[in-house]
């Protein structure tokens, strides 16, 4: 089914399915889908009526046309900082750190170019899928700056040693590259790319949506954590407090009936 958006959002697109798949698409291809106030708006409000939506399993963020989303829009408001609205436009950098929070997985589905701020984007989805033309620069510094507050998404990302080469030269990496460095997880012709995008879907719904959420909070919980007898044994305590609620048991009940979970909804 398609979900209508509110008359006021102009710059994006929605459609869910009957399986909590929402694809969000940025609708801005005269502008190779870059960020201006508005979508920055919309995007921000979409994301937290996801979040709060139980019936949504994982959000897929792809953009109109041929390209993913080439960052801040050079010249509007956003660059310029601005901007004047009825309610508080967020920073490019506050929507990245909502998609890194959000408690559902994301999927980036990136075609051609991807570049500054969609880096940042690309960096705080969960799994990006890549056409092999996709390419990604960070470009900030033949602007004339350090992109300060998206460094530690493209260095948590990249690496320290591959931020450093890709920042400070703003040059293109390309899919393959991408891929090798593990910024991208897969990448996917585009006669075989929405195949791929709906099978790294039926993954996700495989999983049960309350141990996907906590695993993704503890991800960001424990990375860079010093592992230690206190640290294990912490989790340890809090696993076993889990391991007796309903979606455990309707895991292993299933497991053992070899059928698939409730959770699980059929295409």
């Amino acid at each position: 089914m398609t979900r209508s958006l509110p008359s006021s959002m102009t710059t994006l697109q929605l459609q869910t399915d009957a399986r909590g798949i929402a694809l969000v698409t940025f609708d801005r291809p005269e502008r190779s889908n870059a960020m201006n106030a508005p979508m920055l708006r919309e995007l921000s409000s979409l994301l937290r009526a996801l979040e709060a939506d139980a019936s949504v399993r994982m959000v897929v963020l792809r953009g109109a046309g041929r390209h993913f989303c080439a960052g801040a829009d050079v010249g509007s408001e956003v660059a310029a900082g601005n901007v004047e609205a009825a309610e508080p436009t967020p920073t490019i950098t506050q929507v990245c750190h909502q998609i890194d929070r959000l408690a559902k997985p994301v999927i980036g589905a990136v075609q051609g170019a991807c570049v500054g701020g969609g880096v940042a984007i690309a960096a705080c989805c969960d799994i990006v899928l890549a056409a092999p033309e996709a390419f990604f620069a960070i470009t900030e510094v033949r602007l004339g700056f350090a992109a300060a507050p998206l460094m530690p998404f493209f260095v948590r990302a990249l690496g320290n040693r591959s931020a450093r080469r890709y920042v400070l030269t703003g040059e293109r990496m390309s899919a393959a590259d991408a891929l090798r460095l593990g910024f991208v997880h897969r990448v996917e012709p585009r006669e075989s790319f929405d195949v791929a995008l709906g099978a790294i879907a039926e993954d996700i719904l495989l999983g049960a949506p309350g141990a996907i959420a906590a695993s993704k909070a503890l991800i960001a919980r424990v990375d860079g954590m010093a592992i230690d007898a206190e640290v294990l044994e912490r989790l340890e305590a809090e696993f076993e407090a889990s391991v007796h609620g309903p979606e455990p048991q309707e895991g292993v009940a299933s497991f053992r009936e070899r059928r698939k979970p409730g959770w699980y909804r059929p295409a």
